[in-house]
């Protein structure tokens, strides 16, 4: 029994730090204030990706939509992308969702969501959202 429940721990400890290996391979920050301070440098709006640990759809839209080049491309020429573990906190409450995935674009001036995303997106559907975001 303690081996099963050591191998669990093990997993799920892996499986909690995923998206921060996402962040540091696409570019993605994992910091709010981080994040926004360098939007505002750069004159940009925020893109985020708010999941929590243990999501399988967070983990297939990161693989199979946001590592896609062309769909990287087009949200780095518009948006600072920033990743965010609800269940870390570190973030404004109104982005706190119960579902997730949940993607967020964000007005830095106002701070605040001007379009939101529920669930996994698959390429050909974000690249549509990001065309009608110009």
């Amino acid at each position: 029994m303690k081996t099963v429940l050591t191998l669990l721990l093990i997993f799920f400890t892996a499986s909690a730090q995923e998206y921060k290996e996402f962040a540091k391979e696409m570019g993605y920050e994992t910091k709010y204030e981080t994040a926004l301070a360098k939007a505002k440098k750069e004159k940009k709006d925020l893109m985020v990706l708010m999941v929590t640990n243990y999501c399988p759809w967070c983990s297939k839209f990161e693989k199979k939509t946001l590592s896609d080049k062309k769909i990287d491309e087009s949200i780095k020429a518009k948006y600072i992308p920033l990743i965010i573990n609800k269940e870390e906190g570190g973030f404004p409450s109104y982005l706190n969702t119960p579902i997730v995935p949940t993607t967020y674009f964000i007005d830095t001036k106002e701070e605040k969501s001007y379009y939101e995303r529920v669930g996994f997106v698959n390429k050909i559907e974000f690249l549509e959202v990001l065309k009608q975001m110009e």
